[in-house]
């Protein structure tokens, strides 16, 4: 009947396939898996183009396990073998969340499938990438390595990664000389394969010159670049423009600027941007509002970093009124400020003393749901204390913001001296204090204290939270401290407050991390009893385990569902 009704239609499989890519691009995931179901009610043979949309989806919304699933059980149940296009989709997926080892065990399952599907240069180079963006740095040139050995020929593409990390990385970790060496040494081994490098590449070594102050080297690969036909774009100019504003080089930068000018490509903010914060930073605030002038007339609107840089120049110059006038010029073009652009005007206004404009500022700026950046303005610590001391009414939502920021900042001692003057002063903080504190002190090694404080949390009047229980249920599997941990959960749940499914898939992970199979397996059952579905970081780290290790037992102990992992890894 499904089928005579898509047959009255004119609708066939070409056209589904078309409906779900629509649905997919709209992001309406869930129409596009509903005309998948209509597809399969009305018994078409599914191709791989029908899978290709859900599987970019499904990766886009790092709902990775779902799209594992679908390429290693749902596509050969329905007698359709995944090509290695839609095997590259899921690798690029588990790259982009950092899983890049799962990405790597899936490349190796395509190399032993017995040549049904091996991988490419598209594979291979997702996988490299990965790793380097990870920071495994030896894990990349291995897998390249690899890549050579299986007689892949690397690309462009593949290259330019070789190029970049190298260079880009904070640290060369394997020994192989100097950053830029490594990729002079990849660059020509690109020349002897004959593969030409493009804009991209060119791109990345004048950024490493430039920003290691080369920028006569930087010009002269420039130059090169021109000569062998390639059109150098904005990305191009605005390096090489930063690199001589960098040595205060003002001539050439002008010189730069004009030549982009006439190469026929527009400036935009962020090259204005340069030209501005350079005569600022010099104190050549005519020059600088000449720039700043001369957008409009180019026909660009400045914009929230614009006026920011602007500020922050006539700021530095004690102009802290002209600042202002440019602040509500601002206000007035419909531009939203941001935490800057007010903390630039706040540390303008207390440095010149002018503390009851600061006050009225970080009020507007609160009003306005915009986080202070606390922990790193000295000056801005000091409004704050000024305005503790003088009784100035801050909420908890206030406080909070304040401590998350000296924590994210490194300013843990500050943040706990300022907690324990805000509890003698009997100020009313709510349970998003305690957790924002016990987090940072386990962040930095201090679990006895972050128990201290976690235990101290019922004689505030306050319950612990599943964020709060969470934070400590973690950092004790991770000391090893599992018992107290098992206790936690079941005072937890004695509470009446419930473990949600976050904090669930959160002690799994850590436990399959940490060896604790059989532990884990109990907690995957609880949360197969919620009905909570697994996360897909966490099926990624199950399958990890499961696949490394003689784990056949434990898996047998686990529900249904999950028994065709054990199938995955005997493939």
């Amino acid at each position: 009947m499904a089928q005579e009704d898509n047959k009255t239609l004119g609708l066939d499989l070409c056209t589904h396939n078309i409906i779900i890519g629509c649905f997919c691009r709209m992001g309406r995931l869930d129409l596009g898996f509903a005309a998948f179901g209509k597809i399969l009610k009305a018994g078409w043979q599914v191709d791989t183009i029908t899978f290709v949309n859900l599987l970019r989806s499904l990766c886009a919304e790092k709902k990775t396990s779902e799209a594992m699933d679908i390429v290693l059980r749902r596509m050969p149940e329905l007698g359709c073998m995944p090509d290695v296009f839609s095997y590259s989709i899921l690798l690029k997926g588990l790259c982009d969340k950092k899983e890049s080892q799962e990405a790597l065990k899936l490349l190796y399952m395509m190399v032993d499938n017995a040549g049904s599907c091996p991988p490419d240069v598209v594979s291979y180079s997702t996988v490299v990438d990965g790793f380097f963006k990870e920071g495994e740095v030896e894990k990349a040139y291995n897998l390249f390595q690899k890549m050579l050995d299986e007689g892949i020929s690397p690309d462009v593409v593949t290259y330019t990664s070789m190029i970049r990390w190298p260079i880009e990385g904070s640290s060369n970790r394997l020994g192989r000389g100097g950053k830029l060496e490594d990729a002079i040494r990849m660059l020509n081994k690109m020349s002897r394969d004959g593969t030409k490098p493009d804009v991209i590449t060119y791109n990345l070594v004048i950024d490493y010159l430039c920003k290691n102050g080369r920028c006569k080297e930087a010009r002269r690969a420039f130059d090169s670049m021109v000569q062998k036909g390639l059109k150098p774009d904005g990305i191009t100019y605005g390096i090489l423009i930063n690199g001589y504003a960098s040595k205060g080089d003002l001539v050439d930068m002008h010189d730069l600027f004009n030549l982009m000018v006439a190469d026929g490509i527009a400036p935009n903010h962020h090259v204005f941007n340069i030209l501005i914060h350079t005569y600022a930073k010099l104190q050549m605030l005519d020059q600088a509002m000449f720039i700043f002038t001369n957008m409009r007339q180019q026909g660009l609107k400045p914009d929230v970093v614009n006026y920011a840089t602007v500020m922050g120049g006539l700021c530095k110059a004690g102009k802290v009124d002209d600042a202002m006038s440019q602040f509500k010029q601002m206000i007035s073009e419909g531009l939203t400020p941001d935490d800057i652009v007010f903390g630039t005007l706040i540390h303008g206004f207390c440095a010149i003393g002018k503390w009851d404009k600061a006050e009225e500022l970080t009020f507007e700026m609160l009003d306005k749901g915009i986080q202070p950046n606390a922990g790193r303005t000295p000056a801005a610590m000091e409004l704050y204390a000024r305005m503790v001391d003088s009784g100035i009414q801050l909420n908890a939502v206030t406080y909070n913001i304040i401590l998350g920021g000296l924590c994210e900042n490194g300013f843990l001692d500050e943040a706990l001296t300022m907690l324990q003057g805000l509890i003698s002063k009997n100020i009313e903080l709510n349970i998003v204090t305690f957790t924002t504190m016990i987090g940072a002190l386990f962040k930095h090694g201090r679990s006895k204290a972050a128990m201290d404080l976690f235990a101290a949390i019922p004689s505030h009047g306050l319950v612990p939270d599943v964020v709060t229980y969470n934070i400590v249920m973690v950092n004790l599997i991770n000391e090893g401290r599992l018992e107290e941990s098992d206790n936690l959960i079941l005072s937890m749940e004695k509470s009446g407050c419930a473990p949600n499914s976050r904090m669930l898939n959160a002690v799994v992970r850590t436990l399959l991390l940490g060896g604790e199979m059989s532990r884990a397996v109990a907690y995957l059952c609880k949360c197969d009893e919620k009905k909570f579905s697994l996360e897909a970081s966490t099926a990624s780290v199950l399958i990890s385990v499961i696949s490394e290790g003689n784990c056949e037992e434990l898996v047998k102990s686990l529900p249904e569902k999950y028994h065709f992992l054990l199938k995955a890894r005997k493939t």
